[in-house]
């Protein structure tokens, strides 16, 4: 990575985190007459976040490949960075795949291929109790993502999952939730690529009663929830040879990341949804190393910068970039390492002035 690579905007701020540095022990030589190391190795911790959730302003959850989730608290005047308050454990101990708030006592996450699993305090700002399981039929797959929608102001929970259904889910009795609608929205006619997938990986509700999906058989795809029918279907690039990991929405701008494959392809782009599809206004290939053959973007996000559109997004080359949209052009305005290399999770919290990233550390960042 070149010297100057820094973060070229003072407005971000990394509050109170750090990485930790260890002291180094210089360790004596093993004499040559000792015999090689024979133990085996049983296993060890997975560190690295899959998804994150603002739970509100001040509490977050991250879940994980292993099936842990840990719940953060954001740190106080004097504390060195965001504080562990709750460690759980998916009840199927799968890995968590998805996790979103659908509101600030209740989560909801995946736990396996046959159901989700509910969370909630049982008492105001107490820790998070398992409530029950969500179950459907195995053959949806495990879910991959999820976004709280309405029709006509009813709440609905809708889960995207990996073999390309979507899942429509309403509050019931004992305010619970259940599968009501499960659409199939893989393509007929997917990308072409070595590894021919179908989980949805991003899902955002758009206006009321719409949803839109990114799938990673590469197509866009919006969702009439009441009519259970699609309104538009989009492939997110003509020569995409990878599937889309994630999308976000500010009010008509839909951002889509993806991994670029040899120089001339893009890893991040915006479309535009005023006519009511999405319609590509630019894209840019997030990345320092060009002899890279492909980068993943892991996420992106859109936010409001004071007003003007802006975004995140996390790479795999460890890199956090910022930018805005001018016009609309997406801007690269500045870049930060935040991992050695790989992805993180971005989320914002309500409020639009802190940002959430994790990947192996937690990091939290003013935006404003």
């Amino acid at each position: 990575m070149p010297q100057n690579v820094r973060s070229v905007r003072s407005a971000i701020a990394a509050i109170v985190i750090a990485p930790t540095v260890a002291t180094v022990t210089p360790t004596p030589s093993v004499p040559r007459d000792l015999p090689a190391q024979s133990i085996q190795l049983a296993g060890t911790t997975y560190e690295r976040a899959q998804v994150l959730d603002w739970i509100n302003d001040n509490t977050f959850a991250i879940g994980r490949w292993d099936g842990s989730i840990t719940v953060f608290r954001t740190p106080a005047n004097g504390e060195y960075g965001p504080v562990i308050t709750q460690a759980l454990a998916a009840p199927s101990g799968h890995g968590i795949e998805m996790l979103v708030a659908v509101d600030d006592k209740t989560i909801i996450t995946s736990d396996g291929v046959d159901r989700l699993a509910l969370w909630r305090r049982l008492v105001a700002n107490g820790p998070l109790s398992f409530v029950q399981d969500l179950p459907y039929d195995p053959k949806f797959g495990t879910a991959d993502s999820a976004t709280v929608a309405t029709i006509n102001g009813a709440i609905r929970f809708v889960s995207g999952h990996e073999n390309g259904f979507v899942l429509i889910w309403r509050r019931s009795t004992g305010d619970s939730f259940e599968l009501v609608d499960a659409l199939v929205i893989h393509s007929s006619t997917p990308i072409s690529s070595p590894i021919p997938l179908r989980n949805v990986r991003g899902l955002v509700a758009w206006k009321d009663d719409y949803v839109i999906a990114g799938s990673e058989d590469g197509d866009l795809v919006g969702i009439k929830l009441s009519e259970k029918r699609e309104t538009f279907r989009t492939r997110y690039n003509t020569s995409a040879q990878r599937g889309i990991n994630s999308i976000s929405l500010f009010g008509n701008w839909l951002l889509v990341a993806n991994c670029s494959v040899g120089a001339a392809d893009k890893n991040i782009g915006l479309f535009d949804l005023s006519s009511g599809k999405p319609v590509l206004h630019d894209s840019k290939n997030l990345i320092l190393d060009s002899q890279r053959a492909q980068v993943f973007n892991f996420d992106a996000i859109l936010i409001d910068f004071n007003g003007t559109p802006g975004f995140f997004s996390s790479t795999e080359e460890g890199l956090l970039w910022q930018g805005k949209i001018d016009g609309d052009q997406l801007v690269v305005t500045g870049v930060t390492r935040i991992a050695p290399d790989g992805g993180a999770i971005l989320r914002e919290d309500s409020r639009g002035d802190m940002l959430a990233a994790a990947a192996y550390q937690i990091w939290l960042f003013k935006t404003r």
